[in-house]
């Protein structure tokens, strides 16, 4: 009996030590199928979650008390954008809030020594925020030593639309009779905020080498901000290789010059209060500048071949192609935003524009429904090396609840007729694309030409009928409404019927063109 009483005790110490082995192994394969991340080094999580965005990061602090703090050391792309916050009647007082709470959250607590990129989209509702909360974003960006900084404060698409929900509900429920939109008065969705001026930023500098020392990349839309500081970003910053500055009402006399080893894109765009600009960059690649008529900026770019052109600016290198020999010659990529608000023109220049090394055109136009597009064959006609042709249509419509200012219906091209191009030939394009198309018969007629007459070497054509009408108003794109582009309704079933307008135009085109349509 006692030796039997051995032996069972002793089976059953063998079965919870093999039982104990098992789950000894078990737990050991969990912990190699992991691959150790718990056991790696805090340099190397920290680079893992900087490649996270900030949300995805600071969500990580829950996993563990290791993790609680590591978010608070990463040094890659810092992101924030207001719109990505969702309320409820209240929806831009609740997205402001959220917004502010996160973004001042994570500026107090971060720890790192230095941060790639600051990104921060804000709508700024003109005085509800102080200045100095602003500030501090940027004197954030400045001791962080960020090599990208963007501060985007312009009213855009997420609170126009809440804007204009509004306004359409109160026309419709008869509280608001009447509703009068000055698309003239802009400073209404201007920020009016100011950028820090020398003084403030040198007073906050004492604890960095220099000002935005490793600065690569600056863009600011809606940032009001001093001559004086833009030199000093030009001078102190010998890394800047893009300089965005777009809706400065402080931006007045501009002289973008070399020594700019670096710099190869450059943004100037809706500066109205601009009087003069120089650009003399001997590596500039690309440019935008998009405002009233100035006297010859562009003085020394050797290597400029893309340049996308709007307001006054680009109605004088359409219909003035004499001041813009210098350069225009060697444009590769020509991007023109022909849009109202400028001087009305009824007649063809006699001169076109020299663009003998031009290989992609680009036109974003505003029109009204069933007026000729022939005379853009004009700028085709100037390109004898194009090879691809994009245009898009913007169309002014009205709608008897909203009265729109007189000015912006005025037309910045000559209505021309077919008989005005006749007996010209292009060989070289072979890519056409067209969207924002409405099936109206001025589109037809300028498409057919195009591809059976006037360009037999067009191998595709894109049509584009998805069109933003059914949603777009004078508050979704504040820079297009501004120059005009006043979508007041909805056309029921707009798009199935282009759709049916776009097979119709395939059939009368040549066969041998590759036509889609989408």
């Amino acid at each position: 009996m006692e030796m039997n009483k051995y032996k069972a005790d002793l089976d059953a110490q063998r079965k919870r030590k093999r039982k104990q082995e098992d789950i000894d192994a078990l737990c050991a394969k969990k912990r190699t199928a992991a691959i150790g991340i718990e056991n790696l080094p805090d340099d190397i999580l920290i680079a893992i979650l900087s490649r996270m965005s900030v949300k995805d990061a600071v969500r990580t602090s829950i996993l563990s008390t290791r993790w609680r703090y590591l978010w608070m050391f990463i040094f890659g792309t810092l992101e924030f954008d207001d719109r990505e916050f969702n309320g409820g009647d209240n929806s831009i007082l609740v997205k402001r809030k959220k917004f502010k709470a996160r973004l001042r959250h994570v500026l107090k607590l971060h720890q790192g020594g230095s941060v790639d990129s600051l990104i921060i989209q804000f709508t700024n509702l003109r005085s509800r925020v102080r200045s100095s909360d602003i500030d501090s974003w940027i004197y954030f960006a400045m001791h962080k030593d960020v090599k990208r900084f963007e501060l985007n404060l312009s009213f855009r698409d997420g609170f126009k639309c809440d804007l204009y929900d509004w306004i359409c509900l109160s026309v419709n429920q008869k509280r608001i009779k009447r509703f009068e939109l000055n698309l003239l008065e802009q400073e209404g969705f201007h920020c009016c905020y100011k950028f820090p001026n020398m003084e403030k930023l040198l007073s906050h500098s004492h604890e960095v080498k220099s000002v935005f020392g490793s600065l690569r990349s600056l863009r600011l839309v809606d940032v009001d901000i001093e001559d004086e500081v833009v030199q000093y970003f030009l001078a102190s910053c010998p890394y800047i290789e893009h300089l965005c500055i777009r809706a400065s009402q402080s931006t007045k006399n501009l002289k973008v010059v070399d020594p700019l080893l670096n710099l190869n894109q450059l943004e100037i765009s809706d500066c109205v209060n601009l009087e003069s600009l120089e650009i003399s960059v001997k590596n500039l690649v690309s440019c935008t500048y998009q405002g009233r008529e100035i006297s010859s900026p562009f003085k020394k770019t050797p290597n400029l071949t893309e340049l996308t052109l709007g307001g006054e600016f680009c109605q004088s290198f359409i219909f003035e192609p004499n001041k813009h020999s210098s350069y225009s010659v060697q444009l590769v990529k020509l991007v023109l935003n022909v849009k109202t608000r400028t001087p009305e023109r009824t007649t063809v220049p006699p001169d076109l524009p020299q663009l003998y090394s031009l290989k992609r055109l680009e036109l974003n136009i505003v029109s009204v429904a069933f007026r000729s597009l022939f005379f853009f064959m004009s700028l085709i006609k100037a390109s004898p090396n194009l090879q691809e042709f994009k245009m898009k249509i913007a169309y002014l419509t009205y709608n008897r609840r909203f009265i729109i200012h007189p000015e912006v219906a005025r037309m910045p091209f000559p209505d021309v007729t077919r008989s005005t191009y006749e007996g010209f030939c292009h060989k070289n394009l072979k890519v056409v694309e067209m969207s924002g198309l409405m099936g109206y018969t001025t589109e037809a007629e300028f498409i057919i030409e195009l591809l059976s007459k006037v360009a037999p070497s067009i191998e595709m054509v894109l049509f584009d009928t998805r069109t933003d009408y059914c949603h777009f108003n004078p508050l979704v794109d504040i820079v297009t409404a501004k120059e005009g582009a006043v979508i007041m309704y909805n056309f029921p079933g707009g798009r199935a019927q282009t759709k049916i307008w776009a097979r119709k135009v395939k059939k009368i085109c040549p066969s041998r063109i590759n036509f889609v349509i989408t």
